[in-house]
């Protein structure tokens, strides 16, 4: 049995035109293994070496080995991914605008000047 076509959404951008828009930096304590390394997905699977210096300045320092990796892009093209969960408030969003406006409206009933500013 086949499962039903899943519908697919409008796309906002074309990365075989524009190149890349994700990153990957890559750390080992506080020092930096590789930084920003374009990836052309967002979900990325990443394996990290550590470097028998680093692990031993890391267990010396902290009695463990801490790598972090960051995922991180261009700014629409994430704010464009985060806004496919309904219930992500993107700043200087419409979603967040109509989110906020009965809170700036309560607000509002307790000082006008808050609803300015």
């Amino acid at each position: 049995m086949t499962e039903p076509r899943r519908q697919s959404i409008r796309p906002t951008f074309d990365s075989r035109r524009t190149g890349p828009a994700y990153h990957v930096t890559t750390r080992v304590g506080d020092h930096t293994v590789s930084f920003q390394q374009p990836v052309d997905d967002p979900f990325v699977r990443t394996t990290v070496v550590v470097g028998w210096r680093d692990a031993i300045r890391e267990l010396i320092r902290h009695r463990c080995v801490r790598v972090t990796v960051l995922v991180g892009g261009d700014k629409a093209r994430v704010d464009d991914v985060l806004e496919l969960d309904e219930n992500s408030l993107v700043p200087n969003s419409t979603r967040r605008a109509a989110f906020m406006s009965p809170l700036n409206e309560r607000l509002a009933a307790f000082d006008p000047d808050v609803a300015d500013g």
